[in-house]
């Protein structure tokens, strides 16, 4: 079940969500940080065309866990808090299409 590319895309998933989390405090608006967690959810997709929705939600949790970490040790002041906080709770979408649709993609076509 789990293999040792699984396992690496779990270690990219920290780093990954870390970096999506902290898109989400430094971005004004909703486009930006969504545009990142669509990438990232691309990137699940093409790396990992059959166990991807695994590391997709791995990807929500730890994002949803590194925003909570920042915010309550205020290592990163919120552009807009309003706007951060729905950010972070919307990325399941563009996450979870991102990595459908490209390991549609690389399964149909490679």
């Amino acid at each position: 079940m789990f293999s040792k590319d699984l396992l690496l895309g779990c270690a990219l998933m920290v780093v990954t969500s870390a970096v999506v989390a902290m898109v989400c405090f430094h971005g004004p608006t909703v486009h930006l940080p969504l545009f990142v967690a669509l990438v990232v959810g691309i990137g699940i997709g093409w790396f990992q065309p059959r166990k991807g929705w695994i590391l997709a939600i791995i990807q929500l949790v730890l994002s949803i866990g590194f925003y909570f970490l920042i915010l309550q040790n205020q290592w990163l002041t919120p552009f807009d808090a309003d706007a951060t906080k729905f950010t972070v709770m919307l990325q399941f979408i563009p996450v979870f299409a991102g990595s459908y649709l490209a390991a549609f993609l690389k399964r149909a076509f490679l």
